[in-house]
Parts: C-alpha cells; sequence; structure tokens
C-alpha cells in the first residue's frame, strides 16, 4: 500500500512540473524565433552594434509572425523590448531590452515543450537572463559581460 501511494505522489508530483503541449505548427514557428533569437544573442556576446539591432528586428518580427495567439500575447512585450534596441543606444540600455525580452522568452521556454534544444540562462553578477542554444554551446556565453563572457549558470 505504500508503495501505491508513493508511486501515485511522484505521478502527481512529475505532472505538475510538465510543460504543456503545443501543436506542431506553433512549435516550429516558435523554434524559428528563439533561432533569430540565437543570432541576436550571438551578437550580443561579441558586441556588434549595428548586427544586434538586425538580429534584434529579425526576432521582433519571428514573434509577428506567430499563429499561436496565447504565445503571441506572451511575447507581445517582448517584441516592444526588442524593437527598441537600437545600435547607436547605449549598450547597457540594450542590455536591459535584451534582458526583459529574454525574461518572456524563457517564461514561454519553461511552459511548452519545444524540446530541449534551448535553455534559459542567468548570471548573478550582472543580474540579468537570456536564452542559449544548448546543443551548440555546452559552455555559459553571458551577453551582458565583455569581462566575464562564461559567468553564469543554466536556470533550473
Amino acid at each position: 500500500m505504500r508503495v501505491l501511494i508513493l508511486l501515485f505522489s511522484l505521478l502527481i508530483a512529475g505532472s505538475s512540473f510538465s510543460k504543456e503541449a503545443v501543436d506542431e505548427k506553433s512549435k516550429a514557428e516558435m523554434l524559428l524565433v528563439l533561432e533569430a533569437n540565437e543570432a541576436l544573442h550571438a551578437s550580443f556576446f561579441k558586441y556588434n552594434p549595428k548586427e544586434v539591432e538586425a538580429n534584434a528586428v529579425k526576432t521582433s518580427e519571428a514573434i509577428s509572425k506567430l499563429s499561436n495567439k496565447e504565445i503571441k500575447k506572451l511575447l507581445e512585450n517582448s517584441s516592444k523590448m526588442l524593437k527598441s534596441i537600437k545600435g547607436d543606444a547605449d549598450r547597457e540600455a540594450n542590455n536591459v531590452s535584451y534582458h526583459q525580452a529574454s525574461m518572456a522568452l524563457i517564461y514561454v521556454i519553461n511552459k511548452y515543450d519545444l524540446g530541449e534544444k534551448y535553455s534559459g540562462y542567468r548570471c548573478p553578477m550582472v543580474k540579468k537572463k537570456w536564452v542559449q542554444n544548448t546543443e551548440k554551446m555546452s559552455r555559459v556565453h553571458n551577453p551582458y559581460a565583455p569581462g566575464m563572457p562564461h559567468c553564469g549558470g543554466k536556470l533550473k
């Protein structure tokens, strides 16, 4: 009887941490957003201001093409923050906008089953988060702190 109760408890606990399923079209569209963000992350990591702005625009455009209304709504503010990223802006201002955009992306990654390719990361020193391709980069690539490019860790 104890074993049965334990198994039932584990089943319930495990189901509370599972991600919501999403249809294949929505998943494919969201993966396009994350791929665009991957290019943005790379341009922030090496900080090329013109590339940062261009990739922020591409990521925002990918969000605008989402057909899933719920996911699109969750990323509405993210898209606004991406549009505020400019090549001639102060880097810290762009960092703040990217962090805000990344928070919404991380929420979507954690809420929906999009696979294991992308994960959220956090740097405790700069107190900012980002999304990173875990298949391509096993090491942390902090886009905010050029003096500490590998500071931070994967979010649980």
